[in-house]
Parts: C-alpha cells; sequence; structure tokens
C-alpha cells in the first residue's frame, strides 16, 4: 500500500520501512552513501562537537546517528511513524540521546522552532509533490553561517540507468514496476536547478558530490571481483570530478548560509 501525507500527496514509508532497512541500509551501496556524507562533513562540515543538527524527513536516521556520536544534538522528523520506531531503536542502542518527533516537513516550526547550527535533508526532495516549494523551508530552518545538506535522486544518472537497461524509449521516465510498488522516487531532480535555488536563496554550494557514480553503473560480477573496497574507493574519488559526478544515482550538496 502506498501511503502519502493527506495534505500534500507527499509519500510516506510506513509500508517500506523494513524493506529499506534490509534492502538499502544493511547493503554495500547504503554504506557507500554514509561513507560519502561523511567525508563531505569533514571536508567541508562544521566541528560536530555541541552542534544543533536537525534532520528534517530523516527517516532511520542513519547519518544522524552518525553525527550523534561525533557529539551532535540531533532533532529529528519524519511522516512515517514505522521509521520514527527504527530511528528510536538504533539511537537507543547506540546510547545516543535524540529528539524525535512526528511530522512533515510542513510542520518544521511548529516541530522545532528556531533554527539549527545543521539542516539535514537527505533521498526526501525526490518523493515531493512539489521539491522547489520545500527548499524556502528548509533554507529558513539554517541558522546564518550555518549548514545545509541536500542529498537526492539524480536526473541524470536515473536516466542513465534507464538507457543502460534498454528504456531508449523513455529515460526520464521510472520503470512501471518499480512505479507501481512505490519504490521509485516521483521526481528524479536536475542538480542545476536545485544549485541556482539554493543561490538564489543566498546559499553558498561548498561541496557537489555524486553518490554511487560507479557502483550502481558497474556490472555486479565486477564489482565482485575487485572487491567493494576498491568500488568505494573509486566511487568517493570520481563522485568530487567531472563528468562523473553527474552521473552519480544521488547527488549530495553541502551549503553554508553567509552570516
Amino acid at each position: 500500500m502506498t501511503i502519502y501525507d493527506k495534505r500534500t500527496a507527499d509519500r510516506n514509508f510506513n509500508d517500506l520501512a523494513k524493506r529499506f532497512s534490509r534492502t538499502i541500509y544493511a547493503t554495500p551501496r547504503g554504506q557507500l552513501r554514509l561513507l560519502a556524507l561523511m567525508q563531505d562533513f569533514r571536508d567541508c562540515g562544521p566541528d560536530l562537537n555541541g552542534v544543533r543538527v536537525l534532520d528534517a524527513g530523516g527517516g532511520q536516521g542513519q547519518f544522524s546517528l552518525e553525527l550523534a556520536q561525533q557529539g551532535a544534538q540531533i532533532s529529528l522528523c519524519d511522516i512515517s511513524d514505522e521509521m520514527l520506531a527504527l530511528a528510536r531503536d538504533q539511537f537507543a542502542a547506540a546510547g545516543q540521546p535524540a529528539d524525535i518527533r512526528h511530522g512533515a516537513l510542513q510542520d518544521l516550526d511548529a516541530l522545532f522552532p528556531g533554527q539549527f547550527d545543521v539542516v539535514l535533508n537527505h533521498a526526501v526532495l525526490e518523493w515531493l509533490q512539489d521539491p522547489f516549494a520545500a527548499l524556502p523551508a528548509l533554507a529558513a530552518k539554517v541558522r546564518p553561517g550555518g549548514y545545509l545538506s541536500l542529498m537526492f535522486y539524480n536526473l541524470h544518472g536515473h536516466q542513465w540507468r534507464q538507457l543502460m537497461n534498454g528504456r531508449t524509449h523513455a529515460p526520464a521516465s521510472a520503470n512501471p514496476r518499480l512505479r507501481d510498488e512505490g519504490n521509485s522516487p516521483q521526481h528524479p531532480l536536475d542538480p542545476d536547478a536545485i544549485q541556482q535555488a539554493m543561490e538564489e536563496l543566498g546559499f553558498e554550494l561548498l561541496r557537489w558530490r555524486g553518490i554511487r557514480c560507479i557502483h550502481d553503473h558497474m556490472h555486479q560480477k565486477i564489482r565482485e571481483r575487485i572487491g567493494q573496497d576498491a568500488v568505494n574507493a573509486s566511487d568517493l574519488e570520481t563522485g568530487l570530478q567531472e563528468p562523473y559526478r553527474r552521473l552519480g544515482r544521488y547527488v549530495h550538496f553541502l551549503m553554508r548560509k553567509p552570516l
């Protein structure tokens, strides 16, 4: 069953929470995502000790838990009760405190008044009915001098993958089976358009990374032959280089709000 926020028709993952935990976050591609995000924060982000982090649409909280273990104070929300239950379990198991609340992006001000040092929004925009409408709301939650971390499903990586799978007649559209099962994002996003929108909101782009530039386009037998460590190292390197970063399955933007 596909579930959406009743006000907005934004995707809710109550029906897929356990599947995501098993098929995404506990897999090499999920671990690669975390490695890439952590590298970007180490290279371009703030000292995390004591910083206030808002994970908007944080789901199971995998990445914000990593930040919590480095001293960050985490506030997390999501519209999926099932995802939030998994997040609470993970934080409790790690002995890390977090303020975890149920609510949609449209409820951010009511859920968590004020601004934060870091705002995360990962793999959410592509599931929204109007992704660009969410950007000003996210930007408003970042304090002056703070950071916004956006990760979104990449239009170019999606189209390239579709072409490689033989869908030359409709590379921009989703695989019908995945669309019907609710696994395919509604709106793959053009990173140039996201960058322009964020610059119009006054943000400086510190890091543009493609995630899974190599992993998703390399045959599984080759990945198995050379080993996941080699795949990860190549992906982390090429994900920062043109033109390869434009073919990543996801794009991560780490941005800073001016003082």
